[in-house]
């Protein structure tokens, strides 16, 4: 009941407080255009500030932490007619707890980079630092989750593969045909660089839209009831003997006048083998639904991951991970406060909760 009471208590000071900041955002963008018109670009900014408390692993005493979950720079360039470039920036869980005795000082580093040439709608190349085409959720965009974050088990490949969040070096072909209905992503990565001679990492991704196509590089999590979208996926991700193969649904549908419905299910296996051994065989499922009313702008959720292993061992046990959550969007993805209470439940392990707030800011 104590601790109960101190978790309403933090939580309650933090909801007030971040309520006074939920001023209308700018929908303007900060843009520059050379003079003879060929070159335009613009930037922005994403920040996430979160309150959180966690149990421990067995559930004896509870984490309070108050950081920033990101903070990035973007910045977009158009080059003439057909080359696009994106970058940004990120100093993820900033002066988080770090289970030492210490807050996360992480510097800022570069976490996207690439430019896309444009032959045509159906053919375009991306090159250099950016998301490998894997399941939806691992290529949705931060900025516009409808939950608080990803799925806990959507970058489970990025350590092992020496990736940063997700992310790796490389090129890909993407394209999109049947008047948009069919897209199309194949790239070749740089990969785990443990062995100079390690053979390159090669992902790809198919895409099925019965209705309402997404061209973009990055999916989206919500349009908040504005847009009709059913897409049925399939990827795969292999290096050497390390093999990933997953499938996925999204579908979103506006009802009652401007309110919306979104569905999410994303199924993974992984299976590291000999090459990755930190990437034990296992079966992932993440399943996301949410209810956007327009009226009071609220967006009630549901998250639930689950993750099995083939084999079980004292580090490998089954985890199931469910959160409710409430999303207010006053001004859309570009001021909103969003309210989730989780529960994780591991074998052998001790049920724990998690709580977190978090006041989004974003511009670009």
């Amino acid at each position: 009941m104590k601790d109960l009471l101190k978790r309403s208590t933090l939580f309650a000071v933090l909801l007030v407080a971040t309520l006074c900041f939920l001023a209308p955002a700018a929908s303007a963008q900060i843009q520059v255009t050379s003079p003879d018109g060929t070159i335009s670009g613009k930037i922005g900014i994403l920040g996430q500030v979160t309150g959180e408390t966690l149990d421990n692993a067995d559930a004896t005493h509870t984490a309070q932490d108050l950081y920033l979950r990101r903070i990035r720079f973007i910045a977009g360039f158009k080059l003439y007619d057909n080359i696009n470039v994106f970058f940004d920036t990120d100093t993820p869980n900033l002066g988080k707890g770090d289970g030492a005795g210490g807050k996360t000082t992480t510097d800022m580093f570069v976490q996207d980079f690439f430019a896309t040439y444009t032959a045509s709608k159906a053919f375009q190349i991306d090159a250099g630092m950016m998301l490998p085409p894997a399941s939806y959720n691992h290529t949705q965009s931060a900025a516009s989750l409808m939950t608080i974050d990803y799925g806990a088990n959507t970058f489970l490949e990025s350590t092992p593969l020496q990736g940063r969040t997700g992310r790796d070096y490389g090129v890909e072909a993407r394209g999109y045909l049947g008047d948009d209905h069919l897209e199309y992503r194949a790239g070749v990565f740089q990969g785990n660089r443990s062995k100079v001679d390690n053979s390159f990492r090669y992902a790809g991704r198919l895409a099925y839209y019965v209705m309402g196509p997404q061209t973009g590089f990055f999916y989206r999590g919500s349009s908040l009831g504005k847009t009709q979208t059913l897409s049925i996926g399939g990827s795969f991700d292999m290096q050497k003997d390390y093999k990933s193969y997953g499938g996925d649904l999204y579908w979103e549908k506006p009802v009652g006048g401007g309110d919306g419905l979104t569905l999410q299910v994303d199924y993974n296996q992984l299976d590291g083998d000999v090459f990755l051994k930190s990437l034990p065989k296992q079966n992932n499922v993440l399943v996301e639904f949410g209810y956007y009313a327009h009226v009071p702008k609220l967006l009630p959720y549901l998250q639930f991951t689950q993750r099995t292993f083939d084999v079980k061992t004292a580090a490998n046990q089954d985890e199931k991970r469910t959160e409710i959550g409430l999303g207010f969007f006053p001004h859309g993805f570009n001021s909103n406060l969003k309210l989730g209470v989780g529960k994780i439940d591991r074998d052998t392990s001790p049920n724990r909760t998690q709580v977190r707030l978090q006041y989004q800011v974003f511009v670009f």
